[in-house]
């Protein structure tokens, strides 16, 4: 269903599903990428798909049993449910909403659910100061693989920073 008043059309650039594919891991970016999808799937009348995708288990010998498997799958549904509960808390419009977690690398999962989507939406990962990373791997995987158009949004405090700089310049 669309909102009243969408304006858009199915052969728009991003616009050939009615998905988004967020992906969500907790990350302050991810909290971002999913308050930018939750605002776009709104307003384009799609429904919002929040990935989660994790890898590892905390086993000490390497393969996981099925026990590390379930706990670290309950583990990942919490985060992920608290970090959509954050970001639904002060939002009136909604979007339909799909959760799904999985075991498996982001990007490669991500790409994955791209292919029925409109868009990827992802946080651009927290390079530390030192680094002259511009994207997470992540966003990177996700922009060379995808099907469909990938949005990158910046961490808040990448954009506090970029503020501060230009307020110095100025």
């Amino acid at each position: 269903m669309r909102p009243e008043g969408y304006d858009g059309h199915p052969g728009a650039v991003g616009d050939t599903g009615d998905v988004i594919v967020v992906g969500v891991d907790g990350s302050v970016g991810a909290a971002a990428a999913l308050e930018f999808a939750l605002a776009e799937g709104w307003k384009r009348g799609c429904t919002v798909e929040v990935v989660t995708a994790w890898l590892g288990s905390g086993h000490p010998e390497g393969a996981p049993d099925s026990d590390d498997l379930a706990e670290g799958r309950a583990r990942v549904h919490r985060m992920q449910g608290d970090v959509v509960t954050r970001c639904l808390e002060d939002r009136s419009e909604v979007p339909e909403m799909e959760r799904l977690v999985v075991h498996d690398y982001a990007g490669r999962v991500l790409v994955s659910r791209a292919e029925r989507a409109s868009m990827v939406v992802v946080g651009s990962g927290s390079p530390s100061s030192v680094s002259h990373q511009v994207l997470g791997s992540v966003a990177e995987y996700c922009v060379r693989h995808s099907p469909v158009p990938v949005v990158i949004v910046p961490a808040p405090a990448r954009l506090e920073r970029r503020a501060a700089a230009s307020a110095q310049t100025v």
